[in-house]
């Protein structure tokens, strides 16, 4: 906090009494995670959001969401359904849902003005990640006590690694590591000063990238207590795996399955040659009954292993009319909807297709996004290997295509 800011919001009810509310950000668009949303992601029979919400309950008499504009009705279902939901009832002051808006700085002023507005009294507002849903009940009341006695609090850990300070592509400054902490949530503060605080930003045009830098800038320094290392928020899907791995709350085995698929498919002529989805430029194509795509039906059956829900041929039966000639990438979503049906999520896939020609490589980046897009994987979560067989068998006399896939799944 530089010296020369001038504070505009004083805090003159210390410590502070009254009651305590909960703001649950969930209204991002979750663009660096994947095609999914990371807050809907399930964990054990709970959704990433509700496990977040949760240990809130006990502290709060009132609890509010923040979502994404226009999908309010799609929340309010979630939590009409939700386990939670006898809990939630009995909060003192209810539970909201409001939409957010185009940040996340944004969507905070519009839900501590409804959580304002609707409960008509001052107390501490807890803001916490929706997308953290490791947060224990020992953090969040240390957060809330030491928010009382001093007007704003929120939970740092130190950094592991050692910071850097780079301006294009050079080095500027070696910071200390030791002065130099990670922000966690829930940061807490008294509600109608953050409230005032987050109007004056968003009258000045003032950005920050969490609340404690709006608080230091009109209303004064921050107070910190010592976060947890589990308390991890989920920014890019792998998160959501080491963060399952590392929970001290899973028991062994882990809820870890991995699938093997393999086909085969003669190559012929006057057929396309289709690996995922994408067309390949080739002279002759994959015979078969649907659209042939190898590398698709490799895929189909890793991932049906992997959830122990038969193969490709129980599913899509060859001599159905309804499979004549389908496309393979259907057929993948069909089965990838089906695993997600049985409470299994993808975490990542290996693929080697075996072929003398043609060269896979000017092709290899356009597989992986379709694969990817159907999927709702990242990218780096897909591995892709082209290989031949040096004239070897029928697949070396550039006669037949195979492929190899292994997925590993994970509740």
């Amino acid at each position: 906090m530089s010296s020369s800011v001038q504070k505009t919001i004083s805090v003159h009810r210390l410590p502070i009494e009254g009651p305590s509310f909960g703001l649950i950000t969930a209204a991002g668009s979750s663009s660096r995670y994947g095609s999914s949303k990371k807050e809907l992601e399930d964990i054990g029979g709970f959704t990433v959001l509700e496990r977040a919400v949760e240990p809130f309950i006990p502290f709060c008499n009132a609890i509010l969401i923040t979502c994404p504009q226009g999908e309010k009705s799609e929340f309010e279902e979630l939590f009409s359904k939700s386990k939670l939901k006898p809990d939630l009832a009995s909060l003192q002051a209810g539970f909201l849902i409001t939409e957010g808006g185009s940040s996340r700085q944004e969507s905070v002023l519009f839900g501590l003005r409804e959580l304002a507005a609707h409960c008509n009294n001052d107390g501490v507002v807890l803001i916490h990640d929706g997308a953290r849903p490791w947060i224990s009940k020992k953090l969040i009341e240390k957060t809330l006590c030491c928010a009382r006695q001093r007007g704003a609090c929120l939970p740092l850990m130190p950094l592991t690694e050692t910071p850097k300070v780079v301006e294009d592509d050079l080095i500027h400054d070696h910071p200390a590591r030791g002065i130099i902490m990670c922000a966690q949530t829930p940061q807490a503060f008294s509600l109608m000063e953050i409230l005032a605080a987050h109007e004056l930003a968003h009258l000045e045009g003032f950005r920050a990238t969490d609340d404690s830098m709006i608080w230091d800038h009109y209303v004064g320094p921050v107070s910190w207590i010592e976060g947890e290392r589990k308390n991890r928020k989920i920014t890019f899907r792998e998160d959501l795996m080491s963060g399952l791995l590392a929970h001290e709350s899973l028991s062994f085995p882990m809820p870890l399955r991995i699938g093997l698929g393999y086909d085969i498919h003669p190559l012929v002529d006057g057929r396309p040659l289709l690996l995922a989805g994408v067309r390949i430029e080739s002279e002759k194509g994959e015979a078969g009954y649907s659209d042939g795509d190898v590398l698709w039906h490799a895929i189909i059956d890793a991932m049906l292993g992997a959830a122990a829900a038969g193969d490709i041929g129980l599913l899509f039966p060859p001599g159905e009319p309804e499979w004549k000639d389908a496309d393979s990438s259907v057929l993948a979503r069909k089965a990838f909807m089906l695993i997600r049906s049985k409470g299994w999520q993808l975490s990542n896939i290996d693929c080697t297709i075996i072929i003398e020609k043609p060269r896979l490589a000017p092709y290899r980046e356009a597989i992986k996004a379709s694969i990817a897009a159907n999927l709702e994987l990242s990218m780096e979560s897909i591995s892709l290997k082209a290989k031949t067989k040096e004239g070897f068998d029928a697949t070396g006399r550039g006669e037949a295509i195979e492929a190899h896939a292994v997925v590993m799944i994970c509740r």
